[in-house]
C-alpha cells in the first residue's frame, strides 16, 4: 500500500518509533499491541516483558507459554513465530526473524537472533550499514540454557540441549548436546542403546 511513497512511509515510521531509541512510541503500544500480538488459550506474557513490535511482522505465541518479566521480544527485521508450552525466562532475548517450536525452554540471559550487522563497507560506520535477516529455528523440545548465544540462520534440532554460556554458530543435530565457546556436540542419543553417549573422535 505504501509502495513508491517512501515520504508517507518514512513519516508513518517516525510516528510508531522513536528515531534512535528504535522503540515504538507509548501510544503505539497501547493502542496497536493488543491488535498485533496473537496469543494462544492460556498463554501469558508478563506485565514487565519489553515488546518492540511493528506492524506488518508477526508475533504468536502458542498454548500455554509464557513469557517472562524482563524478556524482549524484537520483531523489526522479521517475524517471531513461538509454539505451545514454552517458556521464555527472564532477561532472554529474541531478535526476528525466529521461529521456536513447542516445548521449547530458554534460560535466563539467552539470546537468539535471526540477524546480523553488515560490515563489509569499511568506508561506512558499522552502524549506519544496517542489518540483513536470517532466520534461526528451534525444533521442538529443546532445552537452551542460560546466558547462551545462537547466532542467526542456524537450526536446532529437536530434543536438544545447549550448555549454560554456549555460543553456538553452526547448526546443532536432533538429540544432540552442545557446550562451549564456539559450541561442540559433547553427547548424542543412541537410538539403539537408549543411551546418551559421546561422539567418537574423529582419526
Amino acid at each position: 500500500m505504501l509502495e513508491g511513497k517512501p515520504k508517507l512511509k518514512k513519516f508513518l515510521h517516525y510516528l510508531m518509533v522513536h528515531s534512535y531509541a528504535t522503540r515504538p512510541r507509548l501510544w503505539f503500544r497501547i493502542l496497536a499491541y493488543p491488535f498485533m500480538i496473537k496469543k494462544g488459550k492460556g498463554a501469558i506474557i508478563k506485565r514487565k516483558a519489553r515488546l518492540d513490535l511493528i506492524p506488518g511482522k508477526k508475533f504468536k505465541i502458542g498454548y500455554r507459554t509464557i513469557i517472562e518479566d524482563y524478556a524482549i521480544i524484537n520483531n523489526g527485521m522479521g517475524d517471531i513465530i513461538i509454539g505451545d508450552r514454552c517458556g521464555v525466562t527472564s532477561r532472554v532475548k529474541l531478535v526476528g526473524p525466529v521461529t521456536l517450536g513447542n516445548m521449547v525452554t530458554i534460560g535466563s540471559g539467552a539470546q537468539i537472533t535471526g540477524l546480523t550487522h553488515n560490515f563489509e563497507d569499511a568506508s561506512v560506520p558499522i552502524k549506519e550499514q544496517g542489518v540483513m535477516p536470517n532466520r534461526t529455528v528451534v525444533a521442538d523440545d529443546v532445552w537452551i540454557g542460560g546466558n547462551s548465544v545462537v547466532i542467526q540462520g542456524l537450526k536446532i534440532g529437536t530434543h536438544s540441549i545447549i550448555a549454560s554460556g554456549s555460543v553456538v554458530t553452526r547448526d546443532v543435530p536432533p538429540f544432540s548436546v552442545v557446550a562451549g565457546n564456539p559450541a561442540r556436540i559433547i553427547k548424542q542419543y543412541n537410538h539403539e542403546t537408549g543411551e546418551w553417549e559421546r561422539p567418537k573422535s574423529k582419526k
